[in-house]
């Protein structure tokens, strides 16, 4: 617990949060660590910081994941005062208050995930447009026992277009982080591509390195629609609430090795529409359909509860979430 309260601090002064900030962040994953080692005998701690592509702002983000018993009364776990074990603050109504902002998750038996999030300063969400831009959630994990994780991605968002980026360096460590990083580069320097040109580029790029599975997905908001393309073992599903998971296509290959022809493939993007995209680190089965009212959680969670629940814990695992503000 100290551990992640000193990191957790050297995080939220790493992006500039101000001191009352950090030590509610500080609080905050004291009282995580506390029920993740009291209530469900341990699980996992991740911390990040990002710029929030929705908003262009630094943050800092907590997820705490387990596969214990799961909170039976949630209502009565968010009430200030509550407490099962002594711990540090007063149940989850404590991380609320104390979080820019929070969200849960838990099915009985199968675990309890929670996500908070700090930014500094917080200016006020404006209202929806017709084209609001979407909140993306990731987790990126390396491999046991790297130091970097091998895989990247990398979002962009422009009037009612957002394009995301997932890829996979072969290997692991710095040399697939390399490539992976790589791939991500020619997003940023090729804003305006389309998907298929993307993998094209990245395709070129990646010949001097070891290669990297790589998936463009473009969600056009004003058609409905989203354009992916892909070469490797990167994964795609959309879901809406009136239909089953949409599986997108990549073709074989890697790309900087061989790759054969480059192709685009078109798909409804459903109202209320939720993207998932993960690298091979998860298992080929992960995705929202077993996990009731998962979909209607902040993306962050859904990604923890996604990594938590499907990751192999033998490779470097991301898993991004996109879906409406």
């Amino acid at each position: 617990m100290a551990d992640a309260r000193r990191i957790a601090r050297g995080l939220a002064a790493r992006i500039g949060l101000d001191e009352n900030l950090a030590e509610q962040v500080a609080i905050v994953v004291t009282e995580a660590s506390t029920n993740l080692l009291k209530h469900a005998g341990g699980g996992e701690l991740l911390l990040r910081t990002t710029g929030d592509v929705s908003a262009a702002k630094p943050c800092l983000e907590m997820l705490a994941l387990d596969k214990g018993a799961g909170m039976g009364n949630l209502e009565q776990c968010m009430r200030d005062g509550f407490s099962t074990g002594g711990s540090a603050g007063q149940g989850l109504g404590a991380i609320v208050r104390l979080s820019t902002e929070a969200d849960f998750y838990s099915e009985a038996g199968r675990g309890a995930a929670v996500m908070a999030r700090w930014s500094d300063p917080a200016p006020p969400r404006e209202p929806p447009q017709e084209h609001s831009l979407l909140q993306i959630g990731v987790v990126n994990v390396c491999k046991p026992g790297q130091d970097v994780c091998g895989d990247s991605w990398g979002a962009t968002q422009k009037n009612e277009f957002t394009t995301i980026l997932v890829a996979d360096g072969l290997g692991h460590g710095i040399n697939a982080k390399t490539a992976s990083a790589e791939a991500v580069r020619m997003l940023h320097l090729h804003p305006d591509a389309n998907p298929g040109a993307l993998v094209e580029f990245a395709h070129q790029a990646l010949r001097s390195s070891r290669g990297a599975a790589v998936a463009v997905a473009r969600i056009d908001r004003s058609r409905n629609e989203v354009v992916f393309s892909g070469i490797g073992n990167i994964s795609g599903h959309i879901y809406g609430a009136d239909r089953a998971a949409q599986r997108m296509v990549s073709g074989y290959g890697t790309a900087g090795f061989q790759a054969h022809r480059v192709k685009e493939f078109r798909y409804a993007w459903p109202e209320s529409g939720i993207l998932v995209m993960f690298s091979d680190g998860l298992g080929s089965q992960a995705g929202l359909e077993t996990h009731t009212g998962l979909a209607r959680r902040d993306p962050s969670l859904i990604a923890g509860v996604l990594y938590r629940d499907f990751s192999r814990h033998n490779d470097d695992a991301t898993v991004l979430v996109a879906k409406a503000i």
